[in-house]
C-alpha cells in the first residue's frame, strides 16, 4: 500500500485530536446526566463533535486517493475508541445506563461521520482530479494526446 505513510500520519493525528477533545471535555460529562432536554442536547453535541472529526479527516484523506477505501471506517474506530475507553475505565460519575447510551451515540456518530466523509471524499476526488488536470493543462505539462476518461469516475 503506497498510502501507508499518509494513513499512519492521519491515524496519529485523529487519535491525538480525539484524545485531546476527550480529555478537555471530561469536566463537562456531568451535563449528560442532567434531566430533560439539557442532557439530551449535551449528548447530541458530543456526537456531533466526534462525527465532524471523522467526517473532515475522511474527506481530506480520500481527496488524493483513486477510488473508494475503507480508511474512513478505520478512522471512526480510532475516534470512537478514545471516549469509550475514557468512559469505561475512568470513573466519570455517570450512571451505567448513561455510559452505555454514551458509548452507543459515540460509536454511531463516528461511523456516521465515516459514511458521510467517504461520500464527500469520493466527490472531492473528482474535483481534485479536475483541478490537477486544469493546472497541468495551463502550465503546459499535460500531453496534447491526453483525453480525460469519463468512465472511471467514482460513484456519486
Amino acid at each position: 500500500m503506497d498510502n501507508l505513510p499518509r494513513l499512519s500520519f492521519y491515524l496519529s493525528g485523529i487519535l491525538i485530536t480525539s484524545i485531546g477533545f476527550t480529555l478537555l471535555s471530561t469536566d463537562f460529562l456531568f451535563t449528560l446526566a442532567l434531566p430533560g432536554i439539557k442532557g439530551t442536547v449535551a449528548l447530541l453535541l458530543y456526537g456531533l463533535v466526534y462525527m465532524n472529526i471523522v467526517f473532515v479527516i475522511s474527506r481530506r484523506f480520500m481527496r488524493r486517493l483513486e477510488g473508494a477505501t475503507s480508511a474512513p471506517y478505520l478512522f471512526a474506530a480510532f475516534v470512537a475508541a478514545c471516549p469509550l475507553f475514557w468512559i469505561f475505565f475512568y470513573n466519570a460519575g455517570l450512571p451505567p445506563n448513561l455510559e452505555y447510551l454514551f458509548a452507543f451515540i459515540m460509536t454511531f456518530a463516528s461511523f456516521l461521520g465515516a459514511y458521510f466523509g467517504h461520500r464527500a471524499g469520493l466527490k472531492a476526488q473528482i474535483t481534485f482530479k479536475a483541478q490537477v488536470i486544469e493546472f497541468l493543462r495551463k502550465s503546459g505539462q499535460l500531453p496534447e494526446e491526453f483525453d480525460e476518461p469519463t468512465h472511471d469516475h467514482p460513484q456519486k
